[in-house]
């Protein structure tokens, strides 16, 4: 049960942090453009895009983490590592399975049918990676906690 929190956790804080990086690459494309942004019309746009893509993303993101870190506790379970490389390979495992999947859902379905915006280009791509890697250090962290508390 406490992977299973650990899980939610690292998602809805990964996908949390993704939905900032979308929202304040969209705010600066409005400034671009000369639109005033204001911090509420910011607050205000990444609490719709919360919500507007809870309903797609959020479900990819929560799937794809669930599996990607329960394969690589299974290959990892008899091999004894330090703190430190646990956590840097799942936060490895969380960046390159959102690549991955941005990727591929782009070579799928063009750049009209990305999921979030802002990874159509690369420095969206690898802010978005770095949440994928934010959210499985964050999973190895909270589920190694909970197993010395056991």
């Amino acid at each position: 049960m406490r992977s299973v929190i650990s899980l939610l956790v690292a998602v809805l804080i990964g996908y949390s942090l993704s939905i900032v990086i979308n929202a304040s690459v969209s705010a600066a494309t409005l400034v671009g453009f000369g639109i005033e942004v204001s911090l509420s019309d910011r607050l205000d746009m990444i609490a719709k895009e919360w919500v507007g893509l809870g309903t797609i993303y959020l479900p990819l993101y929560l799937v794809l983490h669930a599996v990607c870190f329960w394969l690589l506790g299974r290959l990892l379970r008899n091999i004894a590592l330090t703190t430190v490389v646990a956590r840097v390979t799942y936060a490895g495992i969380g960046a390159l399975s959102l690549m991955a999947f941005y990727l591929t859902f782009d070579a799928v379905m063009g750049s009209g049918g990305v999921v979030v915006a802002s990874t159509r280009t690369t420095a969206g791509l690898l802010a978005h990676a770095a949440t994928g890697a934010v959210a499985g250090a964050l999973f190895q962290w909270l589920s190694s906690a909970s197993d010395q508390t056991d």
